[in-house]
């Protein structure tokens, strides 16, 4: 709902309507400082005057990358433009079911395709997901796993916590004796017990909630743009209810479930063996040390999963750093332009605009080169089909929506210094059709043979967006479109070549890219002002916006990928450190208990070899028990994040072998230091000890 004026009525959003516009409260805000007299103003997009209607709720927070300004599609129903570009939203009524609303659309969408199959590309499956399942889509594995880890972290630092109620209930089991031998029940034991448990829990809670907070914080102004529902989180208040409510019923969860072992343990005591108990290893004690060591190779188990889970992403961000992207980043700078509008509406008038734009900006000091496409790597692209006259395509062949174009200006490649593989390159003049295309296409189309000089029909079908016959005369190299996936077959067009109902697309939705390289030395950022000025002189008045650096681009395709091996890296070291501090507890905990014995074996002639072989004896069976149940754990966990690794697999036995060696030798480190310092006990001073 708008906070002043209205949305669009229907009659605007029919062909030929009003040219109108809603913009964001954030705009309205910043640029027009609040003009509450804004309704019924003019505001010149892309050469076009539009009216302002209304001003949306600061409360619409779409995810990023959001928009500023709405405007009316006004779709003709009897175009022949053909582009897979548009999303489509239903509100279903409430007496109706997804389910339904699926079994509708196929039935409908096979009509269609029937109708029309060279519209969709062969697609056999037209159907509806929740818009939380749209907005989550990219980023819901990546949170599963987060989620997963924060749950693994939790459960080793409960283990943790149940080995202290475990070593403490030991040195309160004489007191727990004394107390059942004057009349205390089992069930008054537990009682007890329990309230101690969930009391300490709580009051861990608490303290979580002031650390989580300030750690939201921390997360949110590192966290990518594309993480959804990021400005709900940063609106919270410091005491969010249904944040404390959940950590409440979390704390008492693992205050019940963590400390039930530990009184369940002594709420049935031996008296006559704990009351006469003298420092040995009795069959309680014993049966403690067994329990407390299942908890530890269970935390071992837990931090390799986490391990291995951070160390593959690692390897992964490492890999996507090692990518050759097929161009030259450095010395970039990129801007979005609104070519196409209302007073270029044609390929030759775009073709003639960007032109000027290139030749002004080419004059300005500092720059060693201009260019103008479409778009540019690591961003979006658009689809579309083709056609070999005369050869039909691979047998096994279905588009979908993997062959992609772009219009670039003829200075392209040479600025983009992307080279050359075969044929030529485009001239500033082309006397006919002609097309450039990457190798990817080359493989997949011409695997056996030269494109160059071959024909395409580009858009074969289309209505406006057929090209007819084109020459294939150059193979560049392939640029990825982002890191993370391998080249996309490409094919590139000149402005002064594409459709006019390409334009007409392009001057509803997407705004072109200038890239200006700079001479070494001159930073990018510091022409873009110049840039600016120079677009907005004269009779060109083209605003920029987006404006950055191609290598800051870069960064952003990998941001998520980046930010959520931080994330798993900062759960997998407190991982590793907590399973250290289990495996020493217990560690500590067994010598203690062995004290006197040591203490006879080394008066008999044991040596200080002997003592520690003998506690690391003990210590190493729960070690290579939890690694080994981790390993098996971790082969099922990472299989859930394979859609976020690049350049490894989620089994990939180097990363299991380095983890599982590194989680054992910390645990054995853990296990040495006890058993070293078992090495320094007196004789004498031990056998008086009780």
């Amino acid at each position: 709902s708008p906070v002043l004026g209205r949305t669009f009525s229907n009659e605007e959003d029919q062909p030929g309507g009003h040219q109108v516009l809603v913009m964001s409260y954030g705009l309205w805000q910043g640029r027009f400082g609040r003009d509450p007299s804004i309704l019924g103003k003019s505001v010149t997009m892309a050469g076009a005057p539009y009216t302002v209607i209304g001003v949306l709720s600061p409360k619409f927070q779409p995810p990023a990358p959001s928009a500023d300004i709405w405007l009316p599609l006004q779709a003709d129903p009897t175009s022949t433009d053909q582009a897979h570009i548009l999303m489509v939203a239903g509100r279903l009524p409430r007496a109706t079911t997804l389910a339904q609303a699926n079994a509708w659309m196929t039935t409908v969408g096979k009509r269609y395709i029937q109708a029309h199959p060279e519209q969709l590309g062969n697609d056999d499956k037209i159907g509806a997901i929740p818009t939380q399942r749209y907005m989550t889509g990219d980023v819901r594995p990546a949170l599963l796993m987060l989620f997963g880890a924060v749950g693994l972290v939790l459960m080793i630092a409960c283990a943790n916590v149940a080995n202290l109620f475990l070593a403490r209930a030991l040195g309160r089991q004489r007191e727990i004796a004394i107390r059942a031998a004057i009349g205390a029940g089992r069930r008054r034991i537990i009682h007890q017990l329990l309230s101690e448990s969930i009391l300490l829990a709580l009051a861990g809670g608490a303290a979580g909630l002031t650390v989580g907070y300030l750690g939201v914080r921390a997360i949110l102004a590192l966290a990518p743009a594309g993480l959804p529902r990021t400005q709900e989180l940063a609106a919270l208040p410091p005491l969010d209810p249904w944040v404390a409510g959940f950590t409440l019923l979390v704390s008492l969860i693992t205050g019940v479930a963590f400390g039930l072992l530990p009184a369940l343990q002594l709420s049935r005591p031996d008296l006559t063996a704990f009351l006469k108990e003298s420092g040995t290893i009795s069959g309680a004690s014993a049966k403690q040390y067994r329990a407390r060591g299942t908890l530890v190779s269970a935390e071992l188990a837990l931090a390799v999963i986490l391990l291995s889970a951070a160390v593959l992403l690692i390897r992964s961000f490492l890999a996507l750093h090692r990518v050759q992207p097929g161009f030259d980043p450095k010395d970039l700078l990129t801007m979005k332009v609104a070519l196409a509008g209302a007073e270029n509406a044609h390929a030759v008038d775009v073709a003639r605009l960007a032109s000027q734009v290139s030749d002004r900006v080419h004059h300005l000091p500092g720059v060693e080169a201009v260019t103008i496409a479409s778009s540019l790597p690591t961003q979006p692209i658009v689809d579309m089909i083709f056609d070999v006259p005369g050869r039909p395509l691979p047998a096994d062949y279905k588009f979908t929506g993997d062959v992609f174009w772009e219009f670039i200006s003829w200075s392209y490649f040479d600025a983009m210094r992307i080279p050359l593989k075969s044929g030529r390159l485009f001239r500033e003049q082309e006397p006919h059709q002609t097309v450039i295309i990457n190798e990817a296409m080359a493989r997949k189309f011409w695997p056996k043979q030269n494109p160059v000089g071959q024909s395409i029909v580009i858009g074969a079908g289309l209505g406006d967006l057929d090209q007819g016959p084109t020459e294939v005369v150059g193979v560049v190299g392939d640029v990825c479109d982002t890191l993370y996936n391998g080249p996309p077959p490409i094919m590139y067009r000149l402005w002064s070549q594409v459709p006019d109902g390409a334009i007409r697309l392009m001057s509803r939705l997407y705004p072109a890219s200038l890239a200006v390289r700079t001479r070494p030395g001159v930073a990018p950022m510091s022409v873009a002002k110049a840039v600016q000025q120079c677009l907005l002189g004269g009779e060109m008045q083209l605003p920029a916006t987006k404006i950055e650096t191609m290598e800051g681009l870069m960064v952003d395709s990998t941001s998520q990928t980046n930010f959520d091996m931080l994330l798993l890296g900062v759960f997998a070291a407190l991982a590793l450190l907590l399973a250290a501090v289990g495996v020493f507890g217990v560690a500590s905990y067994a010598v203690r208990q062995r004290t006197r014995e040591i203490a006879v074996r080394m008066a008999l002639g044991a040596s200080n070899r002997d003592v520690i072989q003998l506690v690391l004896g003990q210590g190493i069976v729960f070690v290579l028990a939890g690694v080994g149940l981790g390993v098996a754990g971790a082969l099922g966990f990472t299989r859930l994040m394979s859609s976020l690794l690049y350049g490894v697999r989620s089994t990939d036995p180097l990363t299991f072998l380095a983890v599982s060696a590194t989680l054992a030798i910390s645990a054995l480190i853990a296990c040495y230091i006890p058993a070293r310092r078992a090495t320094k006990v007196d004789p004498m001073v031990a056998l008086r000890y009780e």
